[in-house]
């Protein structure tokens, strides 16, 4: 019989325990993901500006800042184009808050519409890379 008397709270406390576990692990998961994000804007911009400033960059460094940039998911869901893929990434306004409905169920992805926005993106940068590179061999 006393067993049974703490059956109720033994449930009720993993079950909170483990909400609160994913809970703060969307949150570690957008946090990080923001920072990468973050990470590459700056990356990008800072190169897009030594471009546009028609500094002299060696290829070596050119290559390396351009593989730090290519380090995120969008880059590799257009390599695997053609493939059955569906990669996910977490896109979270940095004040945007964690409902309980995605804590308890998770977050819904639209990666068609984060991919098809992220390669509109991306081949934005990649024009201006490469008409920066065409203007600087002239």
């Amino acid at each position: 019989m006393g067993l049974l008397d703490y059956l109720p709270h033994l449930i009720y406390s993993t079950a909170l325990t483990s909400v609160s576990m994913h809970h703060l692990f969307q949150r570690k998961a957008a946090e990080a993901n923001r920072a990468h994000v973050a990470a590459q804007i700056s990356i990008l911009e800072d190169l897009h500006t030594r471009l546009a400033a028609r500094e002299d960059i060696p290829d070596r460094e050119f290559d390396r800042l351009w593989r730090l940039a290519r380090s995120h998911d969008v880059w590799r869901a257009e390599e695997a184009e053609g493939m059955d893929v569906n990669l996910k990434s977490v896109h979270i306004q940095p004040k945007e808050t964690i409902g309980w409905r995605e804590v308890l169920l998770g977050r819904r992805f639209d990666t068609s519409r984060t991919e098809e926005l992220d390669r509109k993106d991306l081949e934005a940068v990649r024009m201006e890379v490469e008409s920066a590179s065409r203007s600087e061999s002239r």
